[in-house]
């Protein structure tokens, strides 16, 4: 029920009313009853009417006067007025300040019910209005948000080939869009014992029930901060449009934060200042290597890249040998991979380092391989059950390590290649006819597709890549945009509707998409024929 304040300096008139009409049959409850308009000021801000009925004849203010203070303070509050017959000035003042209803005196009891029921009714809409509204905004927000997040996963996987400042400008609340200059931090829960206890005894060792507990405390450090998150393989990115030190405060919020109400450690790698959407996979780059940094200092922290010239050129020299270990992996030949390995003994024997800077360079060269692995489903476990970082955790013994991680670094890419070659062509015809069976089905992705065939997502798409010559989300748009094209010339079906058909799902995104390709819009295309 709505809430209203009766508002008269006439007790009699308060008590008649009261007396004779039925609130809770019209759909109001009386919250309160005011003598004049300064009580009736008062009670207002007690009681929070939805309603004011109030008479506009009243000592010291009158009920004109009133209304206006009121609705500076109280710009929803609604009104019905009360006055004679010859106060026609009133009903002008009252017609400029939109109230709800005017009452004529002498009032009678069903002529009030009847005004408060016209009132109900009223309100009633504009509830209506306003949850519509903010549905419509949830909807809209929602799918910005999808878009934005949709093109930085692109970015980082580094399947994007559109235009991202053109996607971006998709239409969407500009407070919506991706803000630069920003920073991306990695968070990353540990594989530590104590997080692994919580993990089986609060979450049953659910990893989407643990994933949706991380959400939901993201979600309420982000309520008080500016920037936001994105689920990325089994790492959280944080993305933050503000100064490195507000960033740096906000990876803290939620190491913090995931610590005390799930008692999980956490530790998060800050990037360099990222000003671009291509910047994006650079700055992951950067954040990963900073995380790094914990396998020496510690978990549950914040590290940020050095800013030094010389650490510049150290990171510099790390992704080289990062990169090349992870290239050797899916490639490497034999003679290939012995002589990185013997490069870099030479590298950690001859550079000057202490014995914490050889442990976590080799350390990150290791995880560089075992990632790769990962990346192309080759299980490494079977074969090298005595896996351990202990490998390259001796400093006195840095040549068994290397060897170590070049026997497993050559068995790697033996496996990659049996995999190309046995099961390669056929793997990708039948995802080829799965594509061209269901492209309609709008949450058909690189991610659906290699979870189908269980395979790599990198691994899959340098398959795809040899077979078909083109990227599987090129070949993907095409299948969906040569459909459209089919339909645009064949049918009459609406622009909305081909874009539901085609897998689109949204008719602005499907249009952006047709037009990048076509050259025309969906709808310039139906009226030169399909030409």
């Amino acid at each position: 029920m709505y809430k209203i304040m009766l508002v008269d300096d006439e007790d009699e008139v308060r008590e008649g009313i009261t007396a004779t009409v039925d609130f809770a049959a019209c759909g109001f409850t009386l919250c309160a009853q005011a003598t004049g308009a300064i009580d009736a000021i008062e009670k207002a801000a007690q009681f929070q009417p939805d309603v004011v009925f109030t008479d506009v004849h009243m000592p010291y203010m009158d009920g004109m006067e009133m209304i206006s203070r009121l609705q500076e303070m109280y710009p929803t509050m609604k009104y019905i007025v009360l006055s004679g017959y010859d106060d026609f000035i009133y009903v002008k003042q009252a017609l400029q300040r939109q109230v709800l209803d005017y009452l004529l005196k002498p009032l009678s009891a069903q002529g009030i019910m009847k005004v408060l029921r016209r009132a109900k009714e009223q309100l009633d809409e504009q509830d209506r209005q306003r949850v519509n509204l903010e549905i419509l905004r949830d909807k809209v927000a929602k799918n910005a948000q999808q878009l934005r997040r949709g093109v930085v996963l692109e970015y980082l996987s580094g399947s994007f080939g559109g235009d991202a400042h053109a996607l971006c400008a998709y239409p969407q609340p500009v407070d919506e869009r991706i803000a630069f200059p920003m920073y991306l931090a990695v968070l990353s829960l540990e594989r530590t014992e104590e997080n692994l206890e919580v993990l089986r005894r609060d979450f049953d060792s659910q990893p989407m029930l643990l994933g949706a507990s991380v959400e939901e405390v993201l979600s309420e450090v982000f309520k008080r901060r500016q920037g936001e998150f994105i689920q990325y393989r089994s790492q959280f990115l944080l993305l933050l449009p503000a100064s490195q030190e507000e960033a740096i405060a906000a990876c803290d919020d939620a190491i913090q934060s995931l610590r005390h109400y799930l008692h999980l450690t956490a530790t998060a790698g800050l990037s360099d200042e990222i000003g671009s959407y291509s910047a994006l996979s650079e700055g992951y780059q950067n954040a990963m290597a900073a995380l790094d940094k914990r396998l020496i200092a510690g978990q549950g922290q914040v590290y940020t890249p050095s800013s030094s010239p010389e650490s510049r050129r150290k990171d510099l020299e790390l992704d080289a040998w990062l990169t090349r270990a992870a290239a050797l992996c899916r490639s490497g030949k034999k003679e290939e991979i012995a002589a990185f390995c013997g490069e870099l003994a030479q590298h950690v024997a001859d550079a000057e380092m202490d014995a914490s800077e050889r442990q976590l360079l080799l350390l990150q060269v290791l995880s560089a391989v075992l990632a790769a692995a990962g990346r192309s489903g080759v299980d490494v476990a079977p074969a090298f059950p005595g896996l351990h970082m202990e490998w390259v955790l001796q400093p006195a013994d840095i040549t068994a390590g290397v060897e170590q991680l070049g026997t497993l670094m050559q068995f790697v890419s033996d496996a990659v290649r049996r995999e190309v070659a046995t099961s390669g062509s056929e793997l990708i015809a039948q995802a080829v006819a799965y594509t061209q069976s269901n492209y309609a089905d709008k949450d058909l992705s690189l991610e659906s597709l290699c979870a189908l065939f269980q395979i790599s997502q990198t691994q899959f798409s340098l398959l795809f890549k040899r077979e078909m010559g083109t990227s599987f989300l090129q070949y993907l748009l095409d299948q969906r945009i040569a459909a459209a094209q089919k339909l645009l010339r064949e049918t009459s079906m609406k622009i909305y509707q081909i874009a539901e058909e085609t897998g689109f799902g949204d008719a602005s995104y499907f249009s952006y998409c047709f037009k990048q390709r076509c050259g025309l819009s969906p709808k310039e295309y139906r009226m030169q024929g399909g030409a």
